[in-house]
């Protein structure tokens, strides 16, 4: 049986909590189902362009502390391998772009058919159609969000940094973060959902998080804290496993110089795979924040429209 979740819904800061997870349970299965097949190419696109230019940098360090039989760094390497590295920088940064647009503009997407047909689970096919329908209004929007969003960021953490040197400067710094961090997204929401202009969306999302200031970033805060946690949990493990492996090697073979390149490699690929994991559960894990600032807009608008008033309404007079 298809569980509905209720998009609609004035909420306060235990229910962005609560709700969230909730969210996750109805809907979680079909929501990162899809957004790993929407999002494959780009993130499978960002791992190959780092082992691209880990590899080099691979190189550059066995060479240079002697890892390779004797083998050193010399201009020709750079040289002969300057264009990929080039290359590998160029693609990366792209996939980096193109998978931002798709990591904050996907629950935009997924929530929006949620709320027009709850009934229903949101298909692939629309949100991709959606996604080509606003693509240039997306590359808009992260051109102007990093201008704006990076201009005023570098003036409240210059500020917050300043408050540093007494108590206050550290709660603030605190807010900070979950702050910008919710205003990012819930601007997009308006941006996206509602056809607003950049600014007037920039402008909605801000008033809607400082009419509910503690409700909202409180809860964006301690969600924050909760996809840090559980992210660095899942990544220290296996990092950890590696390390210790590192040095229990160099302890039986009788430190650094019983290293070769091989030895090296491996120690190398370990590494770049839990640097992928990181990068994947981070970025999975990051919807959750993403998912309750979805319903931190979808609660502005049950305020503002009283969708859910007026379908009850409705649903009355049609059962008379």
């Amino acid at each position: 049986m298809y569980n509905i979740f209720q998009l609609f819904k004035i909420r306060g800061f235990g229910d962005y909590i609560s709700d969230t997870f909730q969210f996750v349970k109805f809907q979680g299965k079909n929501y990162f189902k899809n957004y790993l097949k929407f999002a494959f190419v780009p993130i499978l696109l960002l791992m190959i362009c780092m082992s691209v230019i880990g590899t080099f940098y691979y190189r550059v360090l066995t060479s240079t502390f002697g890892f390779t039989g004797g083998e050193t760094i010399d201009n020709s390497f750079i040289t002969q391998n300057a264009v990929m590295l080039v290359i590998g920088i160029i693609a990366l940064l792209v996939a980096s772009l193109y998978l931002g647009l798709v990591n904050y503009s996907y629950p935009v997407y997924y929530m929006h058919l949620l709320g027009k047909n709850a009934e229903e689970k949101p298909q692939l096919r629309s949100i991709k159609s959606l996604f080509k329908e606003d693509f240039s209004r997306l590359l808009a929007f992260g051109i102007l969000s990093f201008l704006v969003f990076f201009i005023i960021g570098l003036i409240a953490t210059a500020i917050s940094i300043a408050l540093m040197f007494i108590i206050i400067g550290i709660f603030v710094f605190m807010l900070v973060i979950p702050f910008f961090i919710t205003w990012y997204s819930l601007t997009l929401f308006f941006y996206i959902d509602k056809k607003q202009s950049f600014f007037d969306a920039f402008k909605h999302a801000f008033y809607t998080i400082t009419n509910n200031f503690w409700s909202v970033v409180g809860a964006s805060l301690c969600m924050l804290i909760i996809v840090q946690v559980v992210s660095s949990i899942v990544t220290m493990i296996p990092y950890m496993i590696t390390m210790f492996g590192l040095i229990f090697g160099l302890e039986q073979g009788g430190g650094m110089e019983s290293i070769d390149g091989s030895s090296i490699s491996i120690y190398l690929v370990l590494m770049v795979l839990v640097y992928c994991l990181s990068i994947l559960v981070s970025t999975i894990l990051s919807h959750l924040l993403l998912i309750q600032t979805g319903l931190v807009y979808y609660s502005e608008r049950e305020k503002l429209e009283y969708k859910t008033v007026r379908e009850s309404i409705d649903a009355i007079g049609r059962n008379e």
